[in-house]
């Protein structure tokens, strides 16, 4: 499977799973969903977790290098009274 078709299901499925989040809180979803759907959010979670935690870390760690500003030195001057 090609590159940008795991991205097209990816946003699928991160865009659901957002939209459930914000219509149904956990102890809804836990009286509310059938045994099945429970099942396997129960077993499939623990690698989902660690494979999105996985993606999320990269990402970030991405994003902050971008952001970091171009001097950290600690004796640099903010501002401010005086």
């Amino acid at each position: 499977m090609a590159a940008d078709e795991f991205d097209e299901r990816f946003h699928e499925a991160v865009t659901a799973l957002d939209e459930i989040a914000g219509e149904i809180k956990p102890p809804e979803a836990w009286d509310g969903f059938d045994p099945v759907s429970l099942e396997e959010f129960w077993q499939s979670w623990p690698t989902v977790r660690a494979w999105g935690e996985w993606l999320w870390q990269l990402v970030e760690a991405e994003r902050g290098e971008k952001a970091a500003p171009a001097n950290d030195s600690p004796y640099e001057e903010i501002g401010g009274s005086g």
